[in-house]
């Protein structure tokens, strides 16, 4: 059975979207201050002090972010060449 839609009007909180991602608070949170990430003002909800994000604009964000993301290769388990120098 697919899932329904989301809203495309649907916000959550820092703490929501972390759970969202399996992500620690902090990260997001961290992102979401950085001007170089680019992250769109936040909305509030009457009465509240909590910055709300769009869940669309988030999930279509980490799925950018984690396409980017590339592993790194160790370099220290390679041996060194041998020295031609005899």
């Amino acid at each position: 059975m697919p899932e329904p839609a989301e809203d495309p009007r649907e916000t959550m909180t820092i703490p929501k979207l972390a759970a969202r991602v399996g992500k620690s608070r902090t990260l997001i949170h961290r992102l979401a201050t950085n001007p170089a990430e680019g992250w769109p003002t936040p909305t509030f909800r009457p009465g509240s002090s909590r910055p709300e994000y769009s869940v669309t604009w988030f999930d279509e964000y980490w799925e950018r972010r984690q396409a980017g993301i590339k592993q790194g290769r160790r370099t220290d388990l390679a041996t060194p060449p041998e020295d031609d120098r005899g």
